[in-house]
């Protein structure tokens, strides 16, 4: 478990931690609030159980890197889903990704932000891909790695907030450079993304933009 270096991935916030852990069975679940221990308790899958503890015990573990004592902290979700964390007064944004050995978690204090992992490898169905670009990126995009394009897609999804009520299409990609996109949502929200591959991942970060 541990926060990861961003300083040399291009376009990645400042203001923005990212962590990753490995999800395994021994984490403990004294850390769990009595809230937290309930939803835990509620997952069938032992798969689910490990990986759901693995992303509180990270977020734990970053927010000691804001000098933040976590049990002055409360992890909640939207009505939606989208988790977030109350310290006092103080709003923090919190997003987590997971893929099938390890456990992402993004924190910002000032940022609206969306985390989606995926393994670098993972193959994409043609079909998905063409079901979720519209007819714009379908001509701008075509030459993107399909799990680069799922992962900027989600990630703005995961900043949204609206989760699976989400019509994929009513966002749109802008490449702007290498690693750099924008997704814009029905010409309304606009989120920059930071989009990068860490050892056999592909992670994009969605944040909310300050203009349109």
């Amino acid at each position: 478990m541990k926060r990861l270096e961003t300083k040399h991935i291009d376009f990645w916030p400042d203001d923005v931690l990212l962590g990753e852990a490995e999800i395994g069975a021994s984490d403990s679940t004294n850390i769990l609030s009595k809230e937290e221990l309930e939803e835990y308790q509620g997952f069938a899958s032992a798969n689910r159980k490990a990986e759901y503890l693995a992303a509180r015990h990270l977020f734990r573990h970053l927010l000691h890197s804001l000098n933040i004592a976590p049990d002055e902290v409360d992890l909640v979700k939207e009505e939606m889903g989208k988790p977030y964390a109350q310290h006092h007064n103080e709003l923090i944004y919190v997003s987590f990704s997971h893929s099938p050995q390890k456990v992402y978690c993004a924190l910002s204090l000032s940022k609206n932000i969306g985390l989606d992992v995926e393994l670098a490898d993972r193959k994409i169905n043609p079909a998905v891909v063409k079901r979720i670009l519209n007819d714009e990126e379908q001509g701008t995009l075509a030459s993107e790695e399909p799990v680069k394009l799922w992962t900027v897609k989600e990630a703005a999804v995961k900043c949204l907030g609206t989760g699976l009520r989400t019509n994929l299409n009513d966002l749109t990609i802008l490449k702007n450079q290498k690693n750099r996109f924008s997704v814009r949502f029905n010409n309304d929200k606009l989120f920059e993304i930071c989009s990068f591959r860490l050892t056999n991942h592909q992670i994009a970060l969605a944040y909310q933009s300050k203009h349109i």
